[in-house]
């Protein structure tokens, strides 16, 4: 065997690339037929079966380990085929997969400057340059975090810390427990429709679930401000803080941009911190449209963090999340997190890493800065708009099918939800109807059924979603520029309706 001193990695890696490079090539161009299947679908028994995964004693060498390359692009979902509509990302760019080369070639951390001085630097442009997108001015900019979650949770972290510095010392020990307190029990406001990881946050940081207030929401999905104003003012009457209060920039189900405008001015009445999850729609403000006529994005400005993540509308690799602040740019979380670790921080402002709740760090801003190089604020633009030309234009193929019936009409976003009326028993769809409970049970399992269908086909990938007091109904991610309407999104409309079709639905439903 030949020790890892002799090995020649320039001349091995050269191989492996040799050999990639066909496997990967094939795979994107799959993905680009249009009749090609999204996944080869294999439960976990026969997934086992079909692909080797055992760890050996002994290498596998290249043969062995390519072999088990081969079969993971096989069996593995392609992101580049247009009908994967599952989610809320879709296939990179191929600049994506050349920034993702560039990441592993350097394998570089982006904690300090000095083990990464250009990847600093460019994570500190990116950061910049969104934030004054989203008109955060001179003083903006912040940091790369792992995912949208990992980006909420250090945006609130950071304005607990920031409001209440003590707790960094002393611990959350809130009044009546502690009567020299400056704070009651700490209170986190979001909408009912609100990411799950705003919740998460509130656990880390040892709030508990009962700090969360949910604020009901309005006919389109946003969370209503009078609202907001009464819960607050209840809990102030209760003895509690009111900290924390988190806008949705584009819902994870709907689609909802809550009005981030009206709700900055109840945060600074009641001197809240105001974060915005903006990780699904944040990434709008790229276009001119949104910004200039739209207005869902309108007083972004005003947000003391901002969640966004470019894996998603952008098409940049997954993981690429930001938050984003006006306030001192990275320097905000640095001081409000940094701890003495003068063996890794030596006061140099550049490093980055001093205000992440973690320590080392993938320099995920190479991504977002290498997308934005190629493509220009221009191109980006053009993504966003494509994807809200085509959801607007798949919520009228919807409309015009009588066997299927709109959640939100017009559609919020780039997701367009609905339902699908079992083929033969509409009469008695009106007659669930008289009971919430049954309506609710009976056409839940009509969208796990004809999902299943679909799904299970391989040729598209799609997702269904639940939302309080309704049944389940079919939520289409409208995101990958190469979608189109007519031979992708009316055909997986096709597909539904034959799948409805098919279904011996007086036995299923019996």
């Amino acid at each position: 065997m030949v020790s890892y001193k002799e090995k020649d990695n320039a001349t091995e890696l050269d191989a492996m690339l040799k050999r990639i490079h066909d496997l990967v090539i094939q795979h994107v161009k799959d993905g680009q037929f249009a009749n090609s299947s999204v996944v080869n679908y294999l439960p976990p028994d026969e997934l086992y079966k079909a692909i080797d995964l055992s760890l050996p004693e002994e290498g596998a060498g290249i043969d062995g380990t390519f072999e088990l390359i081969k079969a993971t692009l096989e069996h593995s979902v392609n992101s580049w085929n247009p009908r994967f509509m599952d989610k809320l990302y879709a296939g990179t760019n191929p600049i994506g997969v050349i920034s993702e080369l560039l990441l592993g070639v350097l394998n570089a951390n982006s904690h300090v400057y000095h083990v990464s001085p250009v990847l600093t630097l460019m994570e500190i442009e990116v950061t910049r340059a969104v934030g004054q997108l989203l008109g955060m001015g001179e003083h903006a900019g912040g940091l790369l975090c792992a995912g949208g979650s990992a980006s909420n949770l250090l945006a609130m972290v950071t304005a607990r810390n920031k409001l209440f510095p003590s707790i960094k010392k002393t611990g959350y020990i809130p009044r009546p427990f502690n009567p020299q307190a400056e704070y009651g029990k700490l209170k986190v406001f979001t909408s009912e429709q609100c990411h799950y990881s705003i919740e998460k946050a509130a656990l880390v940081l040892g709030l508990g679930s009962d700090s969360m207030v949910k604020v009901p929401v309005d006919e389109k999905a946003r969370m209503r401000v009078d609202e907001l104003e009464r819960l607050i003012q209840q809990s102030v009457e209760q003895g509690e803080t009111p900290f924390f209060i988190n806008a949705t920039a584009g819902t994870t189900v709907l689609g909802a941009f809550d009005p981030i405008r009206s709700i900055s001015a109840v945060a600074k009445k009641y001197g809240c911190w105001l974060h915005v999850d903006g990780s699904w729609g944040g990434s709008a403000i790229f276009s001119d449209n949104v910004r200039e006529n739209l207005g869902w994005m309108d007083g972004s400005e005003l947000a003391d963090t901002f969640t966004l993540n470019p894996h998603k509308l952008l098409g940049v690799p997954l993981q690429c999340s930001m938050v984003l602040t006006p306030h001192q740019g990275n320097l905000l979380f640095a001081n409000a997190n940094t701890l003495e670790a003068d063996y890794l921080f030596h006061g140099n402002p550049y490093d980055l890493g001093a205000g992440t709740i973690g320590c080392g760090r993938r320099p995920d801003a190479l991504k977002m800065f290498l997308a934005w190089k190629l493509y220009g604020r221009k191109g980006l633009c053009r993504r966003i708009d494509q994807a809200i030309e085509a959801a607007t234009a798949f919520t009228d193929l919807v409309r015009n099918r009588p066997s299927l019936k709109l959640v939100k009409d017009p559609s919020l976003f780039c997701q367009v939800s609905f339902w699908v009326m079992p083929h033969g028993l509409e009469s008695q769809v009106e007659e669930w109807k008289k009971d919430p409970a049954v309506y609710k049970e009976k056409m839940t399992l009509v969208t796990r059924t004809v999902h299943a269908r679909v799904n299970q086909s391989g040729e598209f990938l799609v997702d269904h979603a639940p939302l309080d007091g309704v049944p389940n109904f079919f939520r289409i991610v409208i995101n990958a520029p190469t979608v189109n309407v007519q031979r992708d999104l009316a055909h997986l409309l096709d597909t539904i309706e034959a799948a409805n079709r098919d279904i011996a639905w007086s036995e299923v439903l019996a």
